[in-house]
């Protein structure tokens, strides 16, 4: 199979063709697969759709019982008065955090295997990162709402980083209106109004939109062949392949799938009911305002020395977004597998050994500022393992397909 690169449809125009669907489907937007195509991983994407609908449907029955203008005592309330209220309350939680763990997976899964190649995946995936910020953005929107002392905390924090960033120092009349419209005219009320439209409403309502395009670009790709390494490729073995209609077979493998994931999140959240932290203003000994765990990297990455909120880590974030945003730019190889695509790879395994570095610093060490060759010597010990178990790995594969 020869190793021709799969090129990038750049005419947006293109999208809306009708292109022929392969045997099973309805639409282009309803597709049938593969018997190959029913693994778990390559229906990841599916499972955030199934968190998507849950948060809708349990964050309605939430906003119900929700005072903006007592949020502490009424989520207090649901836990304690409502009838099942506090199961609601936390599989709501537990779900926003599984939704967060599967986009981690999703993303990187596609990203190692070079899913973002071809037609408009290119599109797709940048549709992807948005949702990917979008995401954390409703997250942190979400554990402000209780204004509980960590929630404040981070609110606090929130408008310091819009303070002493770019825009802050540039176009302060822009940064003031930023900040008006996260916390209005800082009364509780008005607080937790804007936050709650923007959770609900904006984010809320700009995640489903665009999740609704990705999904319509990805049915209109088809799953992503692993393996595959030019067009003909995949042409042959498509039509060489068995297709499964999309109903009744795909549909109640997805909604089966879909259910049960829901159920064990649910179980989860019986057995570990949620905590509600500590409000704010109250005064207890030893009470640390720790950020939620998908939250604690970058929180960690503030307080490295020289590398702090304008000098290091706010910048080292927006390089991060920005790079995974133009990787199917960035990335000129030819092959699509991990080992093909050495640099992209260490970069990819390189996040995901800073990550849980990060998080397991800040857990560790909350608040307490490193020395500058301490961060360097990290910094510089995590490419250097980055590098060198790419390319051993690679150099491994080589010898062994010469041996063979």
């Amino acid at each position: 199979m020869s190793d021709i690169e799969e090129k990038n449809n750049y005419t947006l125009t293109d999208i809306m063709k009708e292109e022929p669907a392969p045997p099973g489907s309805y639409t282009v937007s309803i597709r049938a697969v593969t018997k190959k195509e029913f693994r778990i991983d390559y229906w990841t994407g599916s499972f955030l759709l199934a968190s998507l609908l849950y948060l809708g449907f349990s964050g309605i029955l939430l906003f119900y019982y929700f005072e903006q203008g007592n949020p502490y005592n009424s989520t207090l309330s649901i836990i304690n008065n409502v009838y099942l209220g506090h199961l609601i309350l936390t599989s709501h939680l537990f779900m926003a955090y599984a939704m967060i763990v599967l986009l981690y997976f999703h993303m990187f899964r596609n990203y190692f295997v070079g899913a973002y190649k071809g037609k408009f995946r290119w599109l797709q995936w940048l549709l992807g990162v948005l949702l990917f910020l979008l995401v954390y953005v409703e997250a942190i929107l979400g554990y402000l709402l209780s204004l509980s002392y960590i929630g404040v905390s981070a609110l606090h924090v929130m408008e310091l980083l819009i303070e002493r960033s770019v825009i802050g120092r540039l176009l302060p009349a822009l940064s003031n209106w930023l900040i008006a419209v996260l916390i209005g005219d800082g009364s509780i009320p008005s607080t937790v109004g804007h936050l709650l439209a923007l959770h609900v409403a904006l984010v809320g309502g700009l995640i489903v939109i665009v999740a609704m395009v990705h999904f319509f670009l990805f049915e209109k790709s088809g799953p992503y062949k692993l393996g595959e390494n030019d067009a003909k490729g995949a042409a042959n073995a498509q039509a060489e392949e068995k297709y499964v209609r999309w109903y009744p077979y795909n549909l109640a493998y997805m909604v089966f799938t879909s259910i049960v994931f829901i159920a064990i999140i649910l179980i989860f959240s019986a057995f570990f009911m949620q905590v509600l932290p500590a409000a704010y203003g109250t005064l207890e000994y030893h009470l640390t305002p720790f950020p939620d765990w998908y939250i604690m990297p970058v929180y960690k990455l503030m307080d490295l020395a020289g590398y702090g909120l304008t000098t290091g880590g706010v910048p080292l974030v927006i390089y991060f977004l920005l790079a995974l945003l133009f990787i199917p730019f960035i990335d000129r190889y030819r092959g699509k597998g991990a080992l093909e695509r050495p640099m992209i790879t260490v970069f990819g395994v390189f996040f995901l050994i800073a990550l849980p570095i990060m998080a397991l610093w800040g857990y560790s060490q909350p608040g307490l500022t490193q020395t500058r060759i301490l961060t360097m010597a990290m910094w510089w010990g995590m490419t250097f393992v980055s590098v060198v178990t790419v390319y051993a790995m690679r150099f491994a594969k080589r010898d062994f397909k010469d041996e063979n």
